[in-house]
């Protein structure tokens, strides 16, 4: 596939402004962008452009950061694709379409389900510009699941023992707005058995012990160190480390 257009977002929900180039930053994403942050599976977003042909819709539209030739959908999550010649991105899953695309079409929401674009994170430094072509490599990642609950326990089972990650941080890694923050200690309590959910605690590292009653025990025989109901900060997992940047 070619790149046709490239977007960067100088701040969140504002449009999305064309450019030449662009520079993506390994763990961190868009050298400038709004979605720019270590631990996010939102760094990329590419997208189709027969899909905005099939929908009547303009470059950029879609709020993409890079526009190609081809189907970018028949991409899966975990594969790896190359952007020119150096940048490489991890593909972490579809794009679920937002209200914000019923502003552009009545409807446009649910028409384009599924085909929106797909989301990555950079997993190798490199500058991207128009003309370029991708790669799709043979490495692979293990796929995360497009569902909020099937996200959920992907990454709740890879938090280190001795670790925890606090439930803003929680939101980040799996790419939800901060609406979903109140859902968060529910999921937890509906978890499967056997998931370390006594590793999830709230803003400013507090317990969640009214819906994790013995959260307290588990991590103490985990060596975290708890003051008055908080986790120290040291015990956090680094959201550099939240996704794999290598195989």
């Amino acid at each position: 596939m070619q790149i046709l257009h490239l977007f960067t977002k100088t701040a969140s929900g504002k449009p999305p402004t064309s450019c030449d180039r662009l520079w993506l930053r390994r763990g961190l994403g868009i050298e400038g962008d709004a979605h720019a942050r270590a631990g996010s599976p939102r760094q990329v977003l590419l997208a189709s452009a027969p899909v905005l042909m099939e929908h009547g819709l303009r470059p950029g539209d879609l709020r993409e950061n890079i526009l190609l030739d081809g189907v970018v959908e028949a991409l899966v999550s975990g594969q790896v694709l190359q952007l020119g010649k150096a940048a490489q991105v991890r593909i972490m899953g579809d794009c679920e379409p937002c209200a914000y695309l019923n502003t552009l079409q009545p409807g446009l929401a649910k028409r384009i389900n599924g085909r929106r674009g797909m989301l990555a994170i950079v997993i190798r430094d490199g500058a991207v510009q128009v003309g370029d072509r991708t790669t799709t490599l043979p490495q692979t990642f293990p796929a995360v699941p497009n569902d909020t609950r099937g996200k959920l326990h992907e990454f709740v089972a890879r938090i280190p023992p001795g670790r925890v990650v606090r439930t803003t941080e929680l939101l980040v890694a799996l790419g939800l707005t901060a609406s979903h923050y109140r859902t968060i200690p529910v999921m937890l309590k509906k978890a499967d058995a056997g998931l370390p959910v006594h590793r999830v605690v709230g803003a400013g590292g507090r317990l969640l012990t009214q819906h994790l009653p013995d959260q307290a025990e588990r991590l103490a025989a985990e060596q975290v160190e708890i003051e008055q109901g908080e986790v120290r900060a040291e015990f956090c997992w680094e959201p550099q480390q939240f996704h794999a940047l290598e195989v």
